[in-house]
């Protein structure tokens, strides 16, 4: 009997082993395969989350090139000013400077959403265009959703610099992010059923 017990349990845990695996594969195989949607498309505005100044950069052009007519970049840190961030960035300035906002408040993926509503709602934003890593992407878009449901959102993931498929950032980010969406995911699946755990 306990022998049973035994076998059952090994089975159990390998099988998850092997679903999380899969799953694992698949979420870092999406993070390859991710591209920017509708690049045609004009957003109300242009939501970066901070990470590097490649996101940033992005976001400047999308704006300089007539993609939105407003950009926040949520979690800059506190001691960073927009000149050090336009500092990096080889655009027309002059053009883009006017509508930037910059969010020092948010400190993570969660508050990144939730200082990005207050800023949506005071600006009348229907749509945006939401800029960050690729790997990154699938649990901003999470929370963003959780957020701000009637959002149209259009994702354009940024890819680091150095992160090719075979590279070791590669394997340990998307190991890192992939159990963060799974336990973001769990978190909000919980909430979902249980309404009182949201105000815990």
């Amino acid at each position: 009997m306990l022998f049973r017990f035994f076998a059952y349990c090994t089975a159990a845990f390998f099988t998850l082993v092997l679903f999380w695996t899969i799953g694992w594969l698949w979420f870092a195989a999406n993070v390859v395969s991710m591209k920017p949607q509708d690049l045609e498309t004009k957003t109300d505005a242009v939501i970066v989350l901070t990470g590097g100044d490649k996101r940033v950069n992005t976001g400047f052009d999308l704006v300089a090139e007539g993609k939105a007519n407003y950009i926040l970049i949520s979690g800059v840190n506190p001691k960073v000013t927009s000149a050090e961030l336009f500092a990096l960035w080889n655009g027309n300035h002059s053009k883009v400077l006017p509508k930037v906002t910059l969010d020092y408040a948010a400190g993570d993926t969660v508050s990144n959403a939730t200082e990005s509503k207050k800023w949506i709602a005071e600006h009348e934003i229907k749509s945006i265009r939401l800029v960050t890593a690729n790997y990154h992407m699938t649990r901003s878009m999470l929370m963003f959703h959780k957020e701000m449901p009637g959002l149209i959102i259009y994702k354009h993931p940024v890819v680091p610099d150095g992160f090719a498929p075979w590279s070791k950032p590669f394997w340990s980010l998307t190991f890192q992010e992939y159990n963060k969406c799974l336990a973001a995911w769990l978190r909000l699946d919980l909430m979902n059923k249980n309404p009182s755990l949201k105000d815990g």
